[in-house]
């Protein structure tokens, strides 16, 4: 079986739909896997176990060609915006073609329908994306964790770049372009000399207009990310990402319903969640509200041994 999985919409929706690939690949390992997603996304697959082909969706991408050079026997859209490669797998003549109910050509375009809503359900959106499976009877159940690869290159190209930082290097994300809310700049510059004067050494990754290292491409600063001993950032694409490497995060997230930290929390272990308090919305500068001391004890969870331990081995890398 051939699956098409089209996620042509952010980095952090491509790292939470990895569990889609996994979920196929444990029920059907003969199953040839390949992903539709935008070219920013692309590297995220690179090398990573299971991934047969990746397809690029641009402005000029001729879908329907691409579809019916691909053959594949499913189209997965996770991407419900992006309700054109539905028509397209539909005139491809796609057997299995499986979206949610949004837009009226996509609906009359798919052959399944996901109806329920993902709003105030408790559910991840991990959760909600093996919805796409209910064709198959492989929907349902807890999704395993995300999981993004480096190779030894990258981590000593990420380790090299970093080499000025000491440890307990701190990766920062400070803010991100999706509808995830983060906390001002002045909070930032508070929460630096708070997490400084606790022994840390924060390094800010993304975004490049606010980091002080040179500019690198996406799999850089997934190197980059694998170097530190933790990261901190509001739940954005990097957090994401740096969860699925395995990195610990400490999430920033605010208290809206629809962005609520069951639903879009990272996914990983270990990964600690904190959320502003009081009543203001987080988009108008509620965030800040979270004092920066209260970052620490999140921080304090991850063992410091572990940091001596990366210090030691560094060198031979």
């Amino acid at each position: 079986m051939r699956i098409l999985i089209c996620r042509t919409d952010a980095l952090g929706d491509v790292v939470i739909s990895l569990p889609v690939q996994a979920r196929i690949l444990e029920r059907c390992p003969e199953a040839e896997v390949h992903w539709l997603v935008r070219p920013y996304a692309a590297p995220l697959l690179d090398s990573l176990p299971g991934v047969s082909s990746v397809q690029l969706r641009g402005p000029d991408t001729n879908l329907l060609r691409l579809i019916q050079n691909l053959k594949p026997d499913a189209m997965l859209n996770l991407s419900h915006r992006d309700r054109a490669v539905l028509t397209a797998a539909k005139a491809a003549g796609v057997p299995i073609r499986v979206a949610r109910a949004r837009g009226l050509g996509q609906m009359l375009a798919a052959t399944h329908l996901i109806w329920g809503s993902r709003r105030k359900t408790g559910r991840h959106e991990a959760e909600n994306a093996l919805d796409f499976l209910a064709p198959f009877g492989w929907s349902g159940g807890k999704p395993a964790p995300p999981r993004l690869n480096l190779g030894e290159a990258e981590k000593a190209r990420g380790q090299q770049e970093l080499a000025g930082f000491p440890h307990p290097r701190l990766g920062v994300i400070t803010r991100g372009s999706g509808s995830g809310a983060f906390p001002s700049p002045a909070w930032w510059a508070k929460a630096f000399t708070v997490l400084a004067d606790a022994g840390w050494k924060p390094v800010v990754l993304s975004p490049p207009e606010d980091s002080s290292l040179d500019a690198t491409d996406l799999r850089g600063m997934m190197a980059r990310m694998a170097a530190c001993d933790a990261l901190l950032g509001p739940s954005t694409g990097p957090t994401h990402i740096a969860a699925a490497l395995g990195v610990p995060v400490v999430c920033i997230m605010g208290l809206r319903s629809n962005h609520a930290p069951s639903r879009w929390a990272p996914m990983g272990d270990p990964v600690e969640v904190i959320q502003y308090p009081g009543p203001e919305a987080d988009l108008s500068g509620g965030m800040d509200r979270l004092e920066p001391e209260a970052l620490l004890p999140r921080l304090s969870q991850f063992s410091l041994a572990s940091f001596d331990h990366r210090s030691k081995t560094e060198g031979n890398c």
